[in-house]
């Protein structure tokens, strides 16, 4: 019997390609293999994304390239946030992930969990779907439906699984990531000490969260578990205009995110900070901007991802005006990204000459190259093999957008006594 075989293509964000994984190790279990030829597959399978215009355009590109491109008799599958908002009917399939595994017969899509992995280092595991907030510029809570977290019983099995395919850190994402447990008057907090008491083994870190989903009870549990939380929050702001933040229906003012950031900052040592700003929101005036360039050059934030406004139809925001001119947004963009080179560099010069824990994921160029607790991108030179180990790091200079450093053990054994 011939062996079927599956091409993917995933764009967007960690919960999208978490999603693609949860596809794949299912298909994997019914025979349906992974290949890496276009040409070559019986399915081809595109998790698409809607977050930006571009991101739909890529998507849609793929989708057409797919068509035109693939076997005879290949079916195109097209699942994600464009299948969600928008019927295109150019795929031989088109619809949800759960839809998708019920396309495969797969029992109970719903409650499917990822069987197997191909990285063995840095796993993600989805522990939230949807989002309850009204974000006025946002079509992916349309897309994703209402907020629904997994089950404590389906994490832990999940976590099982990474832990017996010898895995060392595991990103914990959702839509909202912060909203988990709601239904079941439990927090995000409950989720993560039970995850450092089950599994004290594992390095934990959160995908993208609200600052009202840090509490103090979870800021204390980074003290408690050092050798399992991350010191890495990557904590969404958008705008430090209060005007714009109340035009996007943002559910927090600057005052308030400043206020719960200052507390991770003076509780957590060597914490990293990241943070998303929308540039050329639909109003922004010049003094907005300032507004936001200067709270971002001020707050000791590790980096800033930057991202040009996108109107997406059938949002509150996609009606607003005034529309700003695109000839200022991009003049915009390239201030605040310059912006974020410098308050990266800042943030990784504070490590020279200390030490730093660092999980090894590969081999390139004569270095291994790894990342520290904190987010940072480390290389070290060494003839043992480290990859899925970690080590401490001493941090000796800076190169682009890596540290260097010798492993703090080695440089132990050959210190003189």
């Amino acid at each position: 019997m011939e062996v079927k075989k599956a091409y993917y293509i995933t764009f967007g964000c960690k919960t999208n390609f978490y999603d693609t994984e949860l596809i794949k190790s299912n298909l994997q279990r019914i025979g349906i293999i992974e290949t890496d030829n276009l040409k070559d597959a019986d399915y081809i399978i595109i998790n698409s994304c809607a977050v930006t215009q571009k991101a739909e355009r890529d998507s849609r590109h793929a989708l057409h390239k797919a068509l035109k491109e693939k076997k005879d008799n290949a079916k195109v599958i097209f699942t994600g946030c464009v299948a969600k908002l928008k019927k295109l009917n150019l795929a031989d399939f088109e619809g949800s992930i759960n839809e998708v595994l019920k396309f495969f017969n797969i029992e109970n899509p719903e409650n499917s969990i990822i069987y197997d992995y191909k990285s063995r280092t840095r796993a993600t595991l989805k522990v939230q779907e949807g989002c309850d907030f009204i974000c006025s510029y946002c079509a992916i809570r349309i897309a994703r439906g209402k907020s629904k977290s997994k089950e404590i019983e389906k994490v832990f099995k999940e976590m099982e699984i990474l832990n017996q395919r010898g895995f060392k850190e595991v990103m914990i994402t959702g839509i909202q990531v912060g909203d988990w447990g709601k239904e079941w008057k439990l927090n995000l907090a409950y989720l993560l000490r039970n995850l450092c008491e089950k599994f004290p083994n594992f390095r934990f870190r959160l995908s993208s969260i609200l600052p009202l989903h840090i509490t103090d009870e979870l800021i204390d549990l980074y003290l408690k578990y050092p050798k399992n939380l991350m010191p890495h929050f990557h904590i969404s702001l958008q705008s430090a205009s209060n005007k714009i933040l109340k035009d996007m229906k943002r559910p927090y003012t600057i005052e308030i995110y400043k206020k719960i950031v200052d507390k991770i900052l003076n509780k957590i040592e060597n914490v990293s900070i990241g943070t998303d700003i929308i540039v050329g929101f639909p109003t922004e005036t010049d003094k907005d901007f300032l507004e936001t360039y200067n709270f971002c050059k001020e707050f000791p934030f590790s980096y800033i991802h930057v991202f040009e406004y996108s109107p997406r139809e059938g949002t509150p925001a996609y009606y607003l005006k005034p529309v700003v001119p695109n000839r200022i947004i991009k003049e915009r963009v390239k201030a605040l990204f310059e912006l974020s080179k410098i308050k990266k560099l800042e943030y990784m010069k504070k490590f020279l000459n200390k030490k730093l824990e660092v999980l090894f994921e590969n081999y390139k160029n004569n270095y291994w190259i790894g990342t520290s607790n904190n987010y940072l991108k480390v290389k070290v030179q060494s003839n043992e093999n480290l990859k899925n180990e970690i080590f401490d790091v001493f941090i000796e200079k800076l190169e682009n957008d890596y540290l260097i450093g010798r492993i703090w053990n080695f440089i132990l054994i050959h210190m003189p006594t």
